[in-house]
Order: C-alpha cells, then sequence, then structure tokens
C-alpha cells in the first residue's frame, strides 16, 4: 500500500485575527510556515488571475490545438490585462473619484442620477 504524509500547519493573519489552515506534503525542514502561507497566497493570486483572464477574455473559448496560438492568445490577454490594470491604476492616481467613476460615493457606492440634469427655462 503506498501511503503519503501530509502535515497542517497554521498560521496566525493578525489583520484577520484567526488562523489560517494549509495541508501540505512539503518538508518541515524546508518550509516553515510563513514559506507556506506566500506559496498559498501565490498560488491563489494565480487562480485569480486565471479566472479573471478566462471570463474576461473568454480563454475558455478557443481552439487548442495549435500550441503556438494558445501561447500568443495567452500572452496578449496577460498583457492587456496588465496595460488596463496599469491604466486604471494611474487614471485613479490622477483624477478624483467623482470624476473617474461618477455617480458613486467615494468610489464605493452607485448613486442613482439622471442621465441629464433637469433643464430649467
Amino acid at each position: 500500500m503506498d501511503t503519503k504524509r501530509f502535515r497542517v500547519v497554521g498560521v496566525r493573519d493578525e489583520d484577520a485575527d484567526d488562523y489560517h489552515l494549509y495541508v501540505t506534503n512539503l518538508s518541515r525542514e524546508e518550509f516553515f510556515p510563513a514559506d507556506l502561507a506566500q506559496i498559498y497566497r501565490c498560488r491563489w493570486e494565480v487562480e485569480l488571475l486565471f479566472r479573471e483572464l478566462k471570463t474576461q477574455y473568454d480563454l475558455d473559448e478557443f481552439d487548442t490545438s495549435n500550441e503556438h496560438v494558445v501561447k500568443i492568445l495567452l500572452y496578449a490577454a496577460l498583457l492587456s490585462l496588465l496595460v488596463s490594470r496599469d491604466l486604471l491604476d494611474l487614471v485613479t492616481e490622477q483624477a478624483d473619484d467623482e470624476l473617474v467613476f461618477p455617480g458613486t460615493l467615494g468610489g464605493d457606492l452607485p448613486v442613482a442620477r439622471p442621465a441629464h440634469p433637469p433643464r430649467t427655462r
């Protein structure tokens, strides 16, 4: 019978006043709890990135029989995503929230406003 050994590692999250638990087969001698937390944070960011790429760029709906096409589409989507994020960051740094995101209160909540202000005669 082939058995595998795992360990459960708890890392305290001071901001959330909670613990994050990780199940891993990485060795205790090579990977300290803080290392595991960082690895899992990075892995989760990769998962979120691919979910965003799939939804924003329909990457789950293209022909994958040609490796070169897959690579080109993936690189194009990644570059597009990075550029759009940088542009959004630049715009939000340089402008007032109300100008960048009209109709919001501090950029958070939508505010119902008429499309055009009422005309006075």
